[in-house]
């Protein structure tokens, strides 16, 4: 999903500037997936900027909107 985003060359070395910690990128959205699971209030989540750097990944803002949980939500019958 990151490697298709059209600003990827920017995170992987764009006109000389070190490669970044895509990994760390990687990890934060496997997070973030997880606890919007977990969380089933979570209505919205907003991170902006995220900055990707080369040896590190921070949020420098964040901005959550919750609202009253529903039933939980199904699986999609194409993933079984």
């Amino acid at each position: 999903m990151i490697r298709s985003l059209k600003t990827f060359p920017l995170l992987s070395g764009f006109r000389g500037t070190p490669e970044a910690d895509v990994g760390a990128l990687e990890e934060l959205l496997l997070r973030l997936s997880a606890l919007v699971d977990a969380h089933h209030e979570i209505a919205e989540l907003d991170l902006n900027p995220v900055n990707v750097g080369v040896d590190t990944t921070v949020v420098v803002d964040a901005r959550i909107r919750l609202a009253a949980a529903g039933p939980p939500r199904p699986w999609p019958s194409t993933w079984s």
